[in-house]
């Protein structure tokens, strides 16, 4: 039973330190639109290093699909 105890601790604890676990910190945090997203909107985030990221396309295809902000956030 012991055995069983601590391979479920290693694998959950392994895991968590596997996959990086917790982020406390994401360059988004610092966005005004994604703190108001858990209030009455939701959000889309869409990452630079995406191969079929263009950086004058992304903008104009989300404002013409109806988004209310459009921002590019710097880490």
């Amino acid at each position: 039973e012991t055995t069983i105890l601590l391979a479920a601790f290693g694998a959950v604890f392994g895991m968590i330190l596997r996959n990086k676990l917790p982020k406390l910190y994401h360059p988004l945090f610092k966005s005004e639109a994604f703190r108001r997203a858990t209030n009455d909107r939701f959000f889309l985030a869409i990452e630079a290093d995406d191969p079929k990221y263009d950086e004058t396309e992304i903008p104009r295809l989300l404002t013409e699909a109806g988004a209310v902000n459009v921002e590019r956030i710097e880490d």
